[in-house]
């Protein structure tokens, strides 16, 4: 990482990913998360690091795990609520992130609805800002977990065929994964409804499949998306059961693949994109890239806060 900031993977190369996910690997067991003592990894020239976490719309692992994983590293964290925030007085987001600013915080984990976001006020604060999920634009802590998951898992992402499955139009996890896996060397094949869809120029040569059956041929990972019910203002499926029997990992398509990992970076619809014992199997890593979500936020926020004590 070469800035203070963690707001897209774009800029990072092959080397310094894989880089990352070693890092991350301290913070693992094979079953768990490390012991780690007491330490001093979260220190801003000497002082105690204090994270604020904004999360403008839902999340359960994203949230949870940053706030996990600075306070195994020692930092003190505080969670911004935005619903009681003075932005509801007429107060700008700007405004609301230069008074956090004032009040001393090394670094704002920020998740909004606004596609570059991030980018935006990173130039008008003396904040590190990490990006935990913009708009349709990206996920990139999202993407390095995943990274992290399938190589420990697969032992290498080089020739590995990563078919996503579902909404990917709306998905800014499918942008972050397909820039992280495709650095290490994976292949990216689609399978979704034609509404959608993605137009993105990065997506226009995958090969793209209309039912999960020619996606499992095809791919070594299926990577399993959500309808994204709170991004579409249409029905863009007949019916859920519709899109189910078209592109649910069902338990009988599985037993069709027994040599496919799946992934899904959560929340899971169970009966929809995926089945319930699917999910639990021995060939899902959905719990496990929870854990890895923890590791490589630990990674990051240590790499950040390293950086602003070296400012």
């Amino acid at each position: 990482m070469r800035t203070p900031h963690f707001l897209t993977t774009v800029p990072l190369t092959a080397t310094e990913i894989e880089s990352l996910i070693d890092q991350a690997s301290r913070f693992l067991t094979p079953t768990g998360l490390a012991a780690i003592p007491p330490s001093t990894f979260a220190q801003t020239n000497g002082n105690e690091s204090r994270i604020v976490l904004a999360f403008y719309e839902s999340s359960t692992r994203t949230r949870l795990s940053f706030e996990t994983a600075a306070h195994r590293l020692g930092a003190r964290t505080v969670i911004f609520d935005s619903s009681t925030s003075s932005e509801g007085k007429g107060e700008t987001f700007l405004d609301t992130v230069q008074t956090i600013d004032a009040m001393g915080f090394d670094v704002l984990v920020l998740r909004h609805a606004q596609n570059g976001i991030g980018e935006l006020i990173s130039a008008s604060t003396s904040m590190s800002i990490v990006n935990a999920g913009d708009g349709t634009n990206c996920h990139p802590t999202q993407g390095m977990l995943d990274a992290s998951a399938l190589r420990e898992r697969l032992g290498s992402l080089g020739g590995q065929r990563i078919c996503m499955v579902g909404d990917v139009r709306h998905s800014r996890v499918a942008r972050s994964q397909v820039d992280v896996l495709q650095k290490l060397g994976a292949e990216f094949a689609i399978c979704a409804p034609e509404s959608l869809l993605p137009d993105d120029e990065r997506f226009a040569a995958m090969p793209r499949f209309d039912s999960l059956d020619g996606a499992c041929e095809w791919a070594t990972v299926i990577s399993l998306l959500r309808i994204q019910r709170e991004r579409i203002t249409t029905d863009v499926v007949p019916s859920m059961d519709v899109y189910r029997e078209r592109f649910a990992m069902t338990s009988d398509r599985l037993q069709k693949a027994p040599n496919i990992t799946i992934i899904h970076p959560g929340p899971v619809n169970y009966g929809v994109e995926i089945d319930e014992d699917v999910a639990a199997s021995a060939q899902s890593l959905i719990r496990r890239q929870v854990t890895h979500g923890v590791a490589m936020r630990m990674t990051i926020l240590d790499s950040i806060l390293q950086q602003r004590n070296a400012l």
